[in-house]
Parts: structure tokens; C-alpha cells; sequence
């Protein structure tokens, strides 16, 4: 995701020290002198240019940006570039703001604003009287204490506090459903502890990517092996995918559920054929007379299965596309009708507003981590005049989106349209090597036949997550 600061001062250079290696970073200011000694620990782009203009803000990437930060010591500057970057549709918008009287004008933009009088003002209240007065900043600086949201894929949830104990800071309490524990060597940290941290100011990076960062999980919450369903000879092409998959993923092993009469020459034998396309991939062989759902239905109930890999193709059923829709719904195990379009480079998902574990949104940031891929969301809208009040929900729905991609590490795309949603994704797929559909929160009849036409016309191999 990308950020445009305005203005080479101080706060800009300590706001890019800290923020998350996700961010693609310009910095526009009119003083050419002050740009060239702007220097900051990672790598950005410098704009030269009066930020006011709509063609320096293109120039230094408006229109694929996702925040605007003014810090200019002109409220008039600040309020002009941020009025451009509000009709450009950009979300996260902040400033400093040098004068209160212009608050108002701040806030009609919907921009979040810092005033550094209070942050200055709290800072010397502490010095004055530091029992009096609770505040992040501590130890002449030196030090801060922090608050973190423990998430269900943060690297030390279901850890405990002795296994990830260090110098440079120490858990201080938790916050676990209304309960204050103070915690001990033995204290496990669970998803959803609000977890109060004490550390050195230097460390402050570190420690967030150790408590909210990301840590690749998927398939494991579903099951650790994947199967493989090859009903003809034809779907050996598609065992390589499901090699890949196996092997990017934090699955163990691979089943192959196939006939007994796969090869019609027989001059090789099954697990020979097998062998050599999988090479060195662990994999365990299952052969029935003829393959029917409920070898499927059995296979992932006995074995742990994490994702059940079809084949799809050219003449594929609607109703055997919706009677494996309903196998996965029923069992509650992600399948995937592959399309051979591996390696998953770039990965679609449509924008929903399911956030909660093991969805399709959490799952495509893991899997985009995992194989450093880039992930692009779909907001399908209706026409103008079909339309309700559903652009704050989206809102919302992109900013999580957003902190998914930051807290993941992974580049993410927005691409907004207007139509029919299966269709205009179905097309879209064609830029897709893998994409990740849901049943998310909506289970109405409509929501079904969008992700059955999706799965049918998908140009790439498709992850369809059960709620």
C-alpha cells in the first residue's frame, strides 16, 4: 500500500522509521534543499513540487494511494491537498493542524488530526507530575508502553510468556473478557487479550511484529493433510497443482483419491505415475472401482483433511460443482476446484464484511503471505440508481482490508466495479492465478448461485471457503 507525506520535517522522517515495511512511501515538499538532506532508514520516493497541485500529487502517486498525511505548517496547504485526495476517493486522511480555529474544517473533511500543542503539553504535564499523569512516553523517552490486540494469526497466541521472553520488553497485564491478570512465566496468551507492553523506545518495531504480526497457518485450523480427487487420466495435469499447494502451504501430506482404472494402457502402474509427477512429495494412494462423493465424504472425515482439490473442467455439471459446494459446507473444509494456474502469483477475492477467523478474507492474507503473492480485492457495485447505504460498511470493509495487508506484509490492490458481481469477477479472473471466494456472512439463494457461477467460470483455479 502506498502513503503520500506531505512535508520533509522531522515527524515525517520518525513516522517512516516506524511504520510497517508494507507501506510504499512519497514525500512531496516545495523546498528542493530540504528534500535532498531528507533521509530515513528504507527506501522512498522524494517529489519536488507545490503539493496543491493535482499533477505533483499524481506524479507522486495519487491515484493508486492509499493515505494522505499533511504536515506543512500551513493549515490552507494541509486543507488544499487534502481536499484533492478526498475527491480522488482516498480513505485515510491526516494532518497536523496549526491553528484550532481550522478544526472544523478538518473534521468536514473526515481527516484525523494531531495537534502537537496537546501531545507537547501532556509530554511536560508528565515531567511536572509524573504520578499524576498515565502516558505512553516514559523514562525521559527512552521508553513507552503499548497496547496490543492479540489476533488469531499474531505469532504468540498459544504461546507462553516464557517462551517468548526478552531484555527489551516485558509484558506487564492482560486483558482477557473483562478480567485484569497479571500475568507469569506460565501465562499463555490467547486471541483477543488486549496485552499491555513495557518497552525500550528502540524496540518498538520488533515488538509489534512479534505480537501483531502474521503467522502462516492455513490449512491447519480445517485439518493437515489435502486431498486430491482424479477421476480421469485427463486431471494428472492437475496433481502438480496440488503438489504446489501442499508444499506452500502448512499442510503435511498429500492423499490421492483416484480409480483403480485410471491409465487405460496400464503399462505403468498407478504409484509408479504418481511417483514420478510428485517426486519426492509424501503422498498416500486410496483406489476405488469408481469414485462418488461419499469416498469423499469419508476420506475427510478419517484423515484430517485441510483442503479437498477437484479438478474442474470444460463440461463440468452445475450440479456436480453444487453437490461438492455442499460436501465442503457440510464438513467444513475448504475445496479447491483447480484450474492448473499455479504458481499463485496474484490472488482475487471479492470484499465482504466476514472478518472473523478461518474466513475467506483471513485466509486469502495468509496464503498471499505464505507464497508472496499479491492480492487484489473486488468491490462490485450495483448501478447508482440500485444502490442503498452501504458505503460505510465498505468503507469499514476496506480498512480492515488494509490492516490485514500491513500486519501480512502483502501488497494489496483495489478494484472497484460496477455490474453483476459473478460475472465481472468470473472476467476478472483472467488476472487471477488463484481466487478465494466465500460463503462469508450472506447465505441467501443469490449469494449461492454467484459463488456456482464463479467456481463454473472462473479463468483461474478457485478456494472456496464454507462459513
Amino acid at each position: 500500500m502506498k502513503v503520500i507525506i506531505v512535508g520533509a520535517h522531522g515527524e515525517a522522517k520518525e513516522l517512516i522509521n516506524r511504520i510497517s515495511s508494507g507501506w510504499s512511501i512519497s514525500v512531496v515538499d516545495l523546498d528542493q534543499e530540504k528534500l535532498r538532506n531528507f533521509s530515513t532508514k528504507r527506501q522512498i520516493e522524494k517529489i519536488q513540487g507545490d503539493a496543491t497541485s493535482s499533477l505533483v500529487l499524481k506524479k507522486a502517486g495519487l491515484e493508486s494511494t492509499t493515505a494522505v498525511i499533511t504536515l506543512t505548517l500551513s493549515d490552507e496547504v494541509n486543507l488544499e491537498v487534502l481536499k484533492i485526495a478526498k475527491q480522488n476517493e482516498i480513505i485515510r486522511l491526516s494532518s497536523v493542524i496549526n491553528d484550532d480555529s481550522n478544526t472544523d474544517m478538518y473534521k468536514n473533511l473526515g481527516v484525523e488530526v494531531v495537534e502537537p500543542d496537546i501531545l507537547l503539553a501532556r509530554r511536560f504535564e508528565h515531567i511536572l507530575e509524573p504520578r499524576r499523569v498515565v502516558s505512553q512516553a516514559f523514562a525521559g523517552g527512552r521508553a513507552e508502553a503499548i497496547e496490543i490486540e492479540i489476533s488469531s494469526d499474531s505469532p504468540v497466541r498459544g504461546k507462553k510468556l516464557r517462551e517468548i521472553g526478552s531484555d527489551y520488553y516485558i509484558v506487564g497485564a492482560l486483558l482477557r473478557k473483562g478480567k485484569v491478570i497479571i500475568p507469569h512465566g506460565d501465562t499463555e496468551i490467547e486471541t483477543g487479550d488486549l496485552v499491555t507492553i513495557v518497552l525500550q523506545s528502540g524496540a518498538f518495531a520488533n515488538v509489534i511484529n512479534l505480537f501483531s504480526g502474521s503467522e502462516s497457518r492455513f490449512p491447519l485450523e480445517f485439518g493437515k493433510n489435502i486431498l486430491v480427487v482424479l477421476e480421469k487420466e485427463d486431471n494428472l495435469k492437475n496433481l502438480s497443482e496440488s503438489e504446489f499447494y501442499t508444499r506452500n502451504t502448512k499442510a503435511v501430506s498429500l492423499l490421492v483419491l483416484t480409480r483403480e482404472d485410471l491409465f487405460e494402457n496400464n503399462l505403468e502402474s498407478t504409484d509408479e505415475t504418481f511417483k514420478a509427477i510428485l517426486k519426492d512429495q509424501e503422498f498416500e494412494m486410496h483406489l476405488k472401482n469408481k469414485l462418488s462423493n461419499k469416498d469423499i465424504e469419508n476420506l475427510v472425515a478419517d484423515s484430517s483433511i485441510g483442503t479437498i482439490f477437484y479438478p474442474i473442467e470444460d463440461g463440468v455439471s452445475k450440479s456436480k460443482i453444487k453437490s461438492l459446494i455442499n460436501i465442503s459446507n457440510k464438513l467444513k473444509t475448504p475445496i479447491l476446484f483447480s484450474k492448473s494456474t499455479y504458481p499463485y502469483k496474484t490472488i482475487g477475492i471479492l470484499i465482504n464484511n466476514d472478518f472473523g477467523e478461518s474466513t475467506s478474507n483471513s485466509i486469502a492474507f495468509d496464503l498471499a503471505a505464505s507464497l508472496s503473492a499479491s492480492l487484489t480485492a473486488v468491490n462490485v457495485s450495483q448501478p447508482k440508481f440500485l444502490q442503498s447505504e452501504e458505503s460505510s460498511k465498505l468503507s469499514d470493509s476496506i480498512e480492515k482490508l488494509q490492516d490485514l495487508a500491513l500486519s501480512h506484509e502483502v501488497q494489496l490492490d483495489l478494484d472497484n466495479q460496477e455490474g453483476n458481481e459473478a460475472k465481472i469477477f468470473s472476467d476478472l479472473s483472467t488476472n487471477f492465478d488463484l481466487s478465494i471466494i466465500g460463503s462469508g456472512m450472506n447465505k441467501s439463494w443469490q449469494s449461492r448461485k454467484t459463488i456456482e457461477y464463479i467456481t463454473n467460470n472462473s479463468k483461474s483455479s478457485v478456494l472456496y471457503i464454507p462459513s
